[in-house]
């Protein structure tokens, strides 16, 4: 039985722009029916399809084949006007399910779907295109929870419960009553978004040490806590300490270098020079000293020193940032499968930790006005939020647990906001 789709990013807007980016960068996987499916087309003698193999094996569970790329990086279907090709011969229905539900994300909820969405695409990040609270764009999505429960062949009631410490089970009752109040949080006005996000940080705190409160309860908990942090959460972030000079900014760098880094040249870069790339990169970040490394296209020519230096986030983007966070917390896209099984509390810090990548990011851009600076350090942020493996490996989520552990996220979350 198909389950309802709840929490429509009403928020956000959405059209796709046809400007490629997902066709270049999205890992493209196919099942061996879909694969069978495409080459059954009439498609060798297509002068804008190069010759095959068009899949590459990748042995993932149901997913055993991924899209090729171009030598130039996009995908063997995309054409040189930034169309899918075997959508323009053939319609949507014979893409593979990965690039249909893209930008998309449905996370099963225990009796219901929530909606996501990946901010690596512009026209996301952009907030451009039909309003995703107008009845097509729900009929649209129906139409997509019914193609995945079919697709994966589970239903979003087949979902376990969250977890919301390790070991320690959290209904999904409960999770919707969580993740309201951390919303409404998120969307307080009275402050900008950066207090608002530590105020999240102080709730989970003071929950981790103990929260035995379950059922129509918990919120009313939830708000007790929201209501005594209050008076501790300095207003201005400037009043904070610096995150601490060595172990603390060390630690943020490296994680950021993971976040900052998007290349679209990966087919035409051996295995070894990309991962020599990587360390001469990663260990730039983390001196943070000299240039800062061209590891994406938006990045202007900078110091680590003036990136430090530049202040002043105007208010005009905490806008873009609320609708940000707004979305990531109503889809559930913070724990669970969508970021690499991470409890619920983890998955929190985990995605509070990304607004001072995203604020350094948009400090290291300072030719762009700071909108567009935000919503492009959105794009590369998101694209490796819940998507890199390299977030999921173990000495990764220590170095993150360390920052955490030792009251630096706060404090870099204010740093970067002052």
């Amino acid at each position: 039985m198909s389950h309802p789709i709840r929490n429509l990013p009403v928020v956000q807007n959405w059209s796709c722009h046809a400007c490629g980016n997902c066709c270049r960068t999205l890992v493209g996987l196919v099942t061996d029916e879909e694969k069978r499916r495409i080459e059954a087309l009439d498609l060798a003698n297509d002068p804008k399809i190069p010759p095959g193999p068009w899949f590459k094996p990748v042995a993932r569970g149901a997913y055993r084949w991924r899209l090729n790329h171009r030598r130039e990086g996009g995908c063997v279907f995309l054409t040189s006007e930034n169309r899918c090709r075997l959508q323009e011969r053939f319609g949507p229905e014979v893409k593979p399910f990965v690039c249909r539900l893209f930008p998309f994300m449905l996370i099963p909820a225990g009796n219901h779907w929530r909606v996501g969405m990946r901010f690596s695409c512009p026209s996301v990040a952009g907030n451009q295109g039909r309003p995703m609270a107008d009845t097509e764009s729900e009929k649209d999505l129906v139409h997509l929870s019914h193609l995945l429960e079919h697709h994966v062949g589970r239903s979003a009631d087949a979902a376990p419960a969250p977890m919301i410490l390790t070991g320690q089970e959290l209904s999904w009752p409960d999770a919707c009553r969580l993740v309201d109040v951390m919303v409404e949080i998120a969307q307080d006005r009275r402050d900008r978004l950066e207090r608002r996000l530590r105020k999240c940080l102080a709730v989970v705190r003071i929950c981790r040490a103990g929260m035995g409160v379950r059922g129509g309860q918990l919120s009313k908990f939830l708000q007790a806590v929201r209501s005594a942090v209050e008076p501790d959460i300095p207003r201005e972030p400037a009043t904070l300490p610096p995150p601490d000079p060595l172990l603390g900014r060390l630690l943020f760098r490296v994680l950021l270098a993971i976040f900052a880094r998007h290349y679209h040249d990966t087919n035409q870069a051996s295995g070894m020079r990309r991962a020599l790339n990587r360390v001469r990169d990663g260990w730039s970040f983390a001196r943070g000293r000299g240039r800062v490394p061209r590891v994406n296209d938006y990045l202007d020519e900078i110091r680590f020193e003036d990136v430090e230096q530049r202040q002043g986030i105007p208010p005009e983007v905490d806008e873009t940032l609320e609708r940000y966070y707004t979305v990531k917390l109503n889809s559930f896209q913070f724990f669970g499968p969508p970021n690499f099984d991470r409890p619920i509390w983890d998955g929190l810090e985990s995605l509070i930790l990304t607004l001072p990548m995203i604020l350094w990011l948009s400090r290291a851009m300072p030719g762009q006005p700071p909108v567009e600076a935000v919503q492009r350090a959105i794009q590369l942020v998101d694209d490796h939020f819940g998507g890199d493996a390299m977030l999921g490996l173990p000495h990764i989520r220590y170095l993150e647990r360390t920052l955490i552990e030792r009251g630096d996220l706060e404090k870099v979350v204010a740093w970067y906001s002052r």
